[in-house]
This record gives structure tokens, C-alpha cells and sequence, in this order.
């Protein structure tokens, strides 16, 4: 039994010593602290992304209007012989809306130099200065054209006519034609215009142009309307003549026609500015081969009989007949 105690104390005292070398020869590791980095905590990738949380004092950002620029107004300084109906063709509004932006202007009154606003927006490039805008219409509706009577000249030049039918209900402005000289290697273009602004419905009008030389001697001419205005129906610019005393006098080789007669402005009118004229000779075949105009050279008031006369002189053919109209625009009444 002793025996036994002193192999378990022995025993104690073995384990006692082996402990303490092992603690002695294990060195004690000192703990390092870690650094706190300054920085923005970024989610781990994964497959599927996921939104990055705003701040919670996040404000959504105002996006800024488009900015328009504001358009310039369209005006138009009104010049001699303009009249509202006129503008408004012009730019392809109504009267009634020029009426409206100008309460103003008396559309009967108003004279050159008078200033218009013009109610449209204008797009990019537009100036105050009115513009054509009108599409030429290689067959108007409103008109119809004879195929060109065309004659050489002492000097090597060519006049060329071409009868113009106003077929339709309203009268026509301003109507104007391309007139093509086709001479094989050589191609003359010319613009002919009517000797009168206006054309009533169901008149005749030859369009004239004249192409200096050399023409050669075989050539062939074509034409087509390029340009025209249709009159508004109550437009009270132009007046109603009447002629008396008319008298046409052909000359017996039929060379020469003298014409003569009286145009009397209308009592109930403002008188006329003008006063035009305009004789036409045809041929037995219907050939325009001769046109002049008669000019007024003064203002004519209301009632006023003014006596004229012209002659006209055969390009080619014996004159068969002759045409006149009138032309007379209203006086702007005074203040």
C-alpha cells in the first residue's frame, strides 16, 4: 500500500515538471489591434446585382426646362398698290385673320408705309420681308394657254405672244408664263407677263416676252403658266369702266388698227389712280400678231370722262379684229 502511494506521487511530480517546460518553451503572441479604414462599404458581387441604398438625406435632383426661344413677330410694311386681301394670299392666311391681329388699320384706308402684324409663326431663317411662297402649278386650274404666237423682228430679236383665257368665275392677278426657245444646241428661257395686272373672268389676255438675237431660223417655242393670283370675290380695288364712244378702224391691208373711245370712272367711286388700256389684234385665225397698252398719266376723279386712243401694228398677218379692257384701281379714299 505504501508502495503504491509513493508510485502515484512520483508519478504527480513527472507530470508536474513536464508542464512547467512546456509553458516555459511556448512564447506568449501579443494581440496587434486592427486599423479602421476609411472608406465606403461596397456590397459583395454576386450574380445578381442589387441597387446601392441612397443616403438617407438624398434629394432628387430638378431637371432644368428646355428653354424655347420665343418667336420674333412677323410684320410687313405695306407698299403702293398692296391691299389686305393681297397679304393675306401672300402668306396664305385669311383676311379676317389679319383683320384680327391689326384692329387698328382700316383695311380700305390704310397706305404705304403702314405697318402690319402678320399672325403666324414664323420658322427659322423668316424675315419681316414678305416672300412668295406659292407652289407655280404646271396646269392652273384657272386659266388656259393658246400655244405661243412668236415673230422675228428687223433687229434679229423675237416677240412671242400667248393668248392666256381666264375659263373660271374669278378673275386673276399678276399671271405670268415660262416661254421656252428651243433652238437644238441653243435654249432661251424668258418670263412673259400679262400688259394688265388684272384678267376678269372669261377675258383673254396675251402674255408678252421679247428674246434679243440671233434666233436662229428653225426653232420651236413652248409655254406654261408659272405663276397667277386669284382675286378675292368682294375685292373693291380694281373698278368697273364704262366705255363709250368706241371706235376701231383697220386699215384695209390690215397692217394697222386704229382704236379710240372714252372710259368714265364711276360716280360712286374714290376716282382711280390710274387709268389703263390695253388693245389686242387677232388674225382671221385667232393669232394674237399685235398688243399695246394706253397709260392715264394722272389720278382720275370720281366721274371723270377720259378720252384715249392708240394704234397697233401687224408683227405678221392682216388684223381681223381687236379686244379692249379696261384696267383702273380705286383711289384710296381721303382722311
Amino acid at each position: 500500500m505504501q508502495k503504491n502511494r509513493l508510485v502515484t506521487v512520483t508519478l504527480l511530480l513527472i507530470s508536474v515538471v513536464l508542464l512547467s517546460s512546456c509553458a516555459q518553451v511556448t512564447p506568449q503572441n501579443e494581440m496587434t489591434p486592427t486599423r479602421t479604414l476609411d472608406g465606403t462599404l461596397r456590397p459583395y458581387p454576386s450574380d445578381t446585382p442589387s441597387a446601392t441604398p441612397l443616403p438617407t438625406d438624398y434629394v432628387s435632383p430638378t431637371p432644368s426646362p428646355t428653354i424655347t426661344p420665343t418667336a420674333t413677330p412677323v410684320y410687313y410694311d405695306v407698299r403702293e398698290g398692296d391691299d389686305m386681301y393681297g397679304i393675306a394670299f401672300w402668306y396664305g392666311i385669311s383676311p379676317q385673320a389679319i383683320m384680327t391681329a391689326n384692329p387698328t388699320v382700316n383695311p380700305r384706308m390704310m397706305g404705304p408705309g403702314t405697318t402690319l402684324l402678320i399672325p403666324i409663326t414664323p420658322v427659322a431663317g423668316a424675315t419681316a420681308t414678305a416672300t412668295l411662297a406659292l407652289t407655280p402649278t404646271p396646269t392652273p386650274p384657272y386659266t388656259a394657254l393658246d400655244e405661243p404666237n412668236c415673230y422675228p423682228d428687223a433687229l434679229g430679236g423675237l416677240w412671242c405672244f400667248v393668248l392666256l383665257e381666264n375659263n373660271q368665275g374669278g378673275a386673276l392677278e399678276n399671271v405670268s408664263a415660262e416661254v421656252t426657245v428651243d433652238m437644238g444646241e441653243e435654249t432661251l428661257t424668258g418670263t412673259a407677263m400679262m400688259p394688265l395686272n388684272l384678267l376678269p373672268a372669261g377675258a383673254s389676255l396675251p402674255l408678252v416676252v421679247y428674246f434679243e438675237g440671233p434666233i436662229a431660223e428653225t426653232f420651236s417655242v413652248s409655254a406654261e403658266v408659272d405663276f397667277y393670283l386669284p382675286v378675292m370675290p368682294d375685292d373693291q380695288r380694281y373698278l368697273d369702266l364704262e366705255l363709250t364712244n368706241q371706235n376701231v378702224t383697220i386699215s384695209e391691208d390690215g397692217a394697222r388698227a386704229e382704236i379710240s373711245g372714252t372710259a368714265v370712272i364711276p360716280e360712286e367711286s374714290t376716282g382711280a389712280r390710274y387709268l389703263w388700256i390695253n388693245a389686242t389684234a387677232f388674225d382671221r385665225d385667232g393669232n394674237v400678231v399685235a398688243t399695246r397698252r394706253w397709260e392715264g398719266d394722272s389720278a382720275f376723279s370720281a366721274g371723270e370722262q377720259a378720252a384715249f386712243d392708240l394704234t397697233l401694228y401687224s408683227l405678221s398677218g392682216a388684223i381681223d379684229r381687236v379686244e379692249i379692257l379696261t384696267e383702273a384701281q380705286a383711289a384710296q379714299p381721303e382722311d
